[in-house]
């Protein structure tokens, strides 16, 4: 099964997912490239879709979709993938975040129904339970470091508002359900590779979609140089990246491609991305490593 939680507020649209494939018992063992898929997928800066269920019959039809948008970027998207799902006969949820569509940003599609919500989620229900009873109050910072023209840093206060709190108390609690699934070893629907969770939100700066990024890297002498970066490309060919820096490896999820996970060696993190950008025409940016 899955996970994907999606809501609208005046001042903020999101997507935030899970990357775990579900498998029949004596399926368990595949490979981290079999067993994850992005779930979540920007086709361009204002409109992202994703999709629980069936996993080849839903990439199939996102791929058709995103052909169609580009020839036709003023079609109707959320109506053309009701079309195309209805014409299917697998068992596929989705949801569409659009910047454009006034009053109709959010859309839930199943086979029997269109429907736009405010907040809305596809996939397991019984997960969502659970990540709900792992929701707590956010409390952010108050204050914040901005970086000058000139390279020195300025504190100034931090204003978030309650859509921002709600996604990132939907966030953690997503990352929480998942690193305990991850810890307890059990075969569940819903999971990730090492807690990181798929977030697609409108970005501050560019007011579009994008992929956020993330990072976590030891900071003693006793752990080494442990850690992973998740790194995101919000360029024209889109799509997400892993890598870590022990395991001198790392794991591309790219929009619109074939392959659900790729899994790809590289002795840094900056030839990780040299790899990506030659090999997938990926931007990849994100936290980087001190050598």
């Amino acid at each position: 099964m899955t996970l994907v939680v999606g809501q609208v507020t005046p001042d903020i649209r999101f997507l935030i997912a899970d990357t775990l494939l579900s498998f029949e018992k004596y399926e368990a063992r595949k490979t981290v490239q079999k067993s994850h898929a992005l779930k979540i997928h920007i086709l361009n800066p204002d409109t992202a879709v994703a999709f629980a269920g069936d996993v080849a019959t839903s990439l199939n039809i996102i791929a058709n979709l995103n052909a169609e948008l580009r020839a036709d970027p003023q079609m109707s998207l959320c109506d053309r993938l009701f079309e195309l799902y209805k014409e299917r006969s697998r068992d596929c949820d989705f949801l569409v975040l659009q910047l454009a569509a006034e009053g109709k940003n959010l859309a839930h599609i199943t086979s029997e129904r269109l429907s736009y919500r405010n907040r809305a989620y596809i996939g397991d229900c019984d997960e969502y339970k659970r990540m709900m009873e792992l929701r707590h109050p956010y409390d952010p910072p108050k204050m914040q470091m901005v970086q000058q023209p000139d390279g020195t840093f300025h504190t100034v206060p931090l204003v978030t508002s309650e859509g921002e709190r709600e996604f990132e108390e939907i966030s953690r609690a997503l990352e929480e359900l998942t690193g305990r699934r991850a810890q307890g070893r059990q075969q569940d629907s819903v999971g990730t590779i090492c807690g990181c969770i798929v977030r697609v939100v409108n970005a501050r700066i560019s007011g579009k979609l994008e992929y956020l990024q993330s990072g976590e890297v030891s900071i003693s002498p006793w752990e080494g140089k442990s850690g992973f970066t998740f790194l995101a490309s919000n360029s024209d060919i889109r799509g997400i990246g892993i890598y870590y820096r022990s395991g001198k490896m790392g794991f591309l999820f790219i929009v619109g491609d074939s392959e659900y996970c790729r899994q790809e060696y590289a002795e840094t993190l900056n030839q990780f991305v040299a790899m990506a950008r030659m090999t997938y025409g990926l931007t990849l940016t994100g936290v980087g490593f001190d050598c």
